[in-house]
């Protein structure tokens, strides 16, 4: 609950300190005497704009502070947690929002430094505030259907929703991203293909590459290489060549008793030269039986050498990348050949959540219309005492049809978002023998509001419920349709806080506390200031409200009045 309002150098606001009650708490006070400066700071606190030079002539800075008492607020607190904010073991939350007249502001919350979101956040659970033009909600697109919901406390079933509707999306898009990478890869995997299969079909190989540039030098001077190799055979292996002499000498050597070790070593190198020229000389005939090679292979071998140097310089790389690049190629392709799995996958799971999607969506309608009638009812039984006693109202659930709609309830193609499948409108019928319509096209602005503050009531009690602000709700109401209004308040203010703002004294008395604003001057500045009236006092004030009546012109009567009310409101607690 709030515990104080602190409000300073706001308005005609020098520094204002208001200690809230539980309860219902009434505000009046003279046309101008700055009433709604409270409704004002308190929508501050909520995130609200900022109004134009709204701090005071004179001062830099302006403030509002609100002092709560979250004890009895496990909900609320556990809110105030999620969004990043501690609470001490006293559970007292302060929120700050200061105002500059030049520069930033500033919100500050248990005295640290925090941001507007997080007041936008935090803010709107702990205080509501209603204008009599709040009836505009009535008309926000989606407002039946969220009210709906919020009566029939279907929060599970409509997160269950908006995760449905999220993964479908999700799903949706990571098809669409994967058929744009499959378009973009089957353009690029063409040339892959074209790449793989060339490299493939030229069978590359470096050792092949080194082979070939020496064929070619041999091919291409075979007669002289030819000739010089016979040669050198001859001179190795024929009758008195080099081998043979080598032998003889070798041979000619004597064996001594006594081994001396200069010819044993002399006798040693003459052997290891014979085996020498020996294997040169069968090295020498292997080359010379290569050279019978068919007389087209110079041609063969050019053209086998000249595809090496064009892939080189084709693709800018050495022969061993291109062998790398090759087996990159091929694992390229082998993945590009298999995305259609990943494709079939991907569509799987699109289909799956539109499935998920099709069977929330129809779960929270059945929860919706098996419940729409009580909270009709309901709420007729709350709003008709209101003024309204001829007033005919229903939650009407329908689907919108849409043919280009992936989605199907109910054997039809639907309209489909993140809040289910169903279109609700609030229609009503405020007079007899007219036709029953939405809300919007049908009641008064001060139907509206009425109808709004029933709404109001049939939901408070769902959960905690934050201090209710009524600016001036009653706005249009005589004297006797005011007292429905107060009782109902009075009934919410007993779940809770109240504070209403009003100019009637039907409404006034029933208020367990009861403040006025009045206007000061104090050193030739007019200040606001908040007094508590009690007791005569407050007779007063209701007198001073009753003087635009008819009943009696009276003082005298009014006053008698004023003290009937306040006798019959006390009877009525």
């Amino acid at each position: 609950m709030l515990l104080e309002l602190r409000i300073g150098q706001l308005g005609l606001v020098d520094e204002l300190v208001l200690p809230v009650d539980q309860g219902l708490t009434m505000l009046t006070g003279e046309t101008g005497a700055g009433k709604s400066m409270i409704a004002g700071a308190l929508s501050l606190l909520c995130g609200g704009r900022v109004p134009k030079d709204l701090v005071r002539e004179g001062e830099d800075i302006g403030w509002v502070e609100a002092v709560f008492d979250l004890g009895d607020s496990p909900l609320r607190t556990a809110e105030i947690r999620r969004a990043g904010i501690r609470l001490g073991e006293d559970s007292v939350l302060v929120l700050r929002r200061e105002l500059r007249r030049e520069g930033r502001s500033r919100v500050m919350i248990n005295g640290l430094l925090s941001s507007l979101p997080v007041l936008e956040r935090i803010g709107p659970t702990l205080l509501s505030i209603q204008s009599q033009h709040q009836q505009l909600t009535l008309s926000r697109a989606g407002f039946a259907r969220d009210y709906l919901d919020e009566a029939l406390q279907l929060e599970d079933l409509r997160i269950a929703m908006r995760n449905a509707w999220s993964d479908w999306g999700e799903a949706c898009t990571e098809l669409e991203r994967f058929e744009d990478d499959m378009r973009a890869a089957g353009e690029q995997a063409d040339l892959w293909r074209y790449q793989h299969d060339e490299l493939k079909s030229a069978g590359l190989d470096p050792e092949e590459e080194q082979s070939l540039s020496e064929r070619l030098a041999v091919l291409q001077d075979i007669a002289r290489l030819r000739q010089a190799a016979a040669l050198a055979l001859s001179l190795v292996a024929d009758d008195r060549a080099a081998g043979e002499l080598l032998g003889k000498a070798s041979s000619s050597l004597p064996h001594t008793e006594t081994p001396i070790r200069a010819l044993e070593e002399a006798r040693s190198a003459l052997l290891d030269a014979q085996e020498y020229a020996n294997q040169a000389a069968a090295q020498l005939e292997r080359f010379l039986d290569s050279l019978d090679l068919d007389g087209g292979s110079l041609d063969e071998l050019q053209e086998r050498k000249a595809l090496y140097e064009d892939m080189r310089r084709k693709y800018s790389r050495s022969i061993p990348e291109l062998i790398s690049y090759l087996e990159l190629l091929s694992h390229r392709l082998e993945l590009h050949n298999s995305a259609e799995t990943g494709l079939t996958s991907r569509r799987d799971a699109v289909e799956e959540a539109k499935t998920r999607v099709e069977y929330t969506a129809a779960q929270l309608g059945a929860a919706r219309r098996s419940g729409v009638t009580e909270v009709s009812r309901r709420a007729l039984e709350i709003i008709r005492p209101l003024a309204l006693a001829d007033l005919e109202l229903a939650f009407v659930i329908a689907h919108q049809d849409d043919p280009t709609s992936k989605f199907v309830q109910a054997g039809r193609s639907v309209a489909v978002d993140s809040r289910g499948a169903d279109l609700v409108t609030l229609e009503v019928k405020t007079n007899k023998g007219e036709a029953q319509r939405d809300v919007t096209a049908v009641a008064s602005g001060g139907e509206r509001s009425r109808i709004y503050l029933g709404l109001t009531a049939l939901v408070r009690g769902n959960l905690e419920p934050p201090l209710l602000l009524l600016d001036e709700i009653d706005a249009g109401l005589g004297l006797d349709a005011a007292r429905p209004v107060a009782r109902l308040l009075r009934t919410l203010a007993g779940e809770g806080q109240v504070l209403c703002i009003t100019h009637l004294p039907t409404m006034a008395v029933h208020g367990r506390r009861h403040w006025r604003a009045v206007k000061n001057e104090v050193a030739g500045r007019t200040i606001l200031d908040v007094q508590r009236v009690e007791d005569e006092d407050r007779v007063l004030e209701l007198e001073r409200l009753l003087g635009g009546e008819d009943r009696d012109s009276d003082a005298h009567s009014r006053r008698a009045f004023a003290r009937e009310l306040l006798k019959e409101a006390e009877a009525g607690r």
